[in-house]
């Protein structure tokens, strides 16, 4: 993500901040079976109120399901998963997220977690890992995963009725992922997403877990988590947004995320409240429009694929010319 510099002069409050990357704001979820009926209309009115991306955390539906559920319901608002990057199978983890990016027409995201739940292992029938590997096994995780994703050209799909030909083999590629406790082959089984390489990005309370190599180097920034559970003044939490946008050490915010919303109370409301304080003090940045990807809104580069002949499908007809 792009950084420019702040205007450390102008952080008292009601002062915009001079920053053309402004974090977007969201709203995290809980994927309860219990809200499951309403969830539909609350991801629209909170589209509708200009929020720019909905967070989808575990509550017992899994939230890559329930993320794909609210994908044809909505049209402007991003929509990120928070789900495990350890006790997963990888190919399969990035095959969903790219069918997650298929149909948001390039609305998804990742949040990236590692879970430290003990009895999770089990129950995939997997030994525990320590903070080290754990660490460790998200950041292959996440290569391995953007090789999949960056697995088909965005032409491979030619369609050749003639021919009988479907898709051209020398515009896909092999992962060939190695890690230290999983290889992945590849190709993706899905055609190249909308973004490409869909964003991931890690909140502050996920950050040990992950480690700082996911963090710091990996991850595409920074969440920054704001607990409205007992209530939310607008100044105060205007406040936190701005010190955390001058910092000037560390990985960018690039989300600011409204977690422990009282969905039994005014959860509307209060957002609405809060999303204007923050716009008119120039903290976050404008809804979304139609058609504005995830990696639009956060003011990432396009994602153009790498392409890498000795990887390439049909690699067994190349020559060692092909492959120079």
């Amino acid at each position: 993500m792009t950084t420019t510099a702040l205007d450390l002069g102008a952080q008292s409050a009601g002062v915009p901040l001079q920053r053309s990357d402004l974090p977007v704001l969201a709203v995290d979820l809980i994927s309860d079976p219990s809200v499951l009926e309403r969830i539909g209309q609350l991801a629209q009115d909170l589209e509708r109120s200009g929020v720019g991306a909905l967070t989808l955390s575990d509550g017992g539906l899994h939230p890559i399901h329930v993320a794909s559920y609210l994908a044809p319901l909505t049209r402007t608002i991003a929509l990120l998963p928070r789900t495990d990057a350890v006790y997963v199978e990888p190919f399969h983890l990035a095959t969903q997220l790219m069918s997650l990016d298929h149909l948001s027409h390039g609305r998804a995201g990742w949040l990236l977690t590692a879970e430290t739940d003990p009895a999770v292992p089990a129950s995939v029938g997997r030994a525990a890992l320590g903070p080290e590997d754990t660490a460790r096994e998200a950041a292959d995780v996440l290569e391995a995963a953007r090789l999949i994703w960056d697995s088909w050209a965005q032409d491979a799909v030619v369609r050749d009725a003639a021919r009988g030909v479907y898709v051209d083999a020398a515009r896909l590629q092999y992962a060939d992922f190695e890690g230290e406790t999983f290889s992945v082959r590849g190709p993706a089984i899905t055609p190249r997403s909308p973004q490409g390489l869909l964003p991931v990005l890690v909140t502050d309370v996920d950050r040990a877990a992950v480690g700082e190599r996911v963090a710091t180097e990996l991850a595409d920034g920074r969440v920054l988590d704001l607990d409205v559970s007992t209530g939310a003044r607008p100044g105060a939490v205007a406040d936190t947004v701005r010190q955390a946008l001058t910092e000037t050490t560390g990985p960018v915010v690039c989300l600011v995320r409204l977690v422990g919303l009282d969905l039994d109370a005014d959860p509307l409301g209060t957002v609405a409240e809060l999303t204007a304080t923050l716009r008119e003090q120039g903290l976050i940045a404008a809804a979304p429009s139609a058609e504005q990807s995830l990696r639009d809104q956060l003011s990432l580069p396009t994602a153009a694929r790498t392409a890498d002949p000795a990887r390439r499908s049909d690699r067994g007809r190349l020559t060692s010319e092909d492959h120079a």
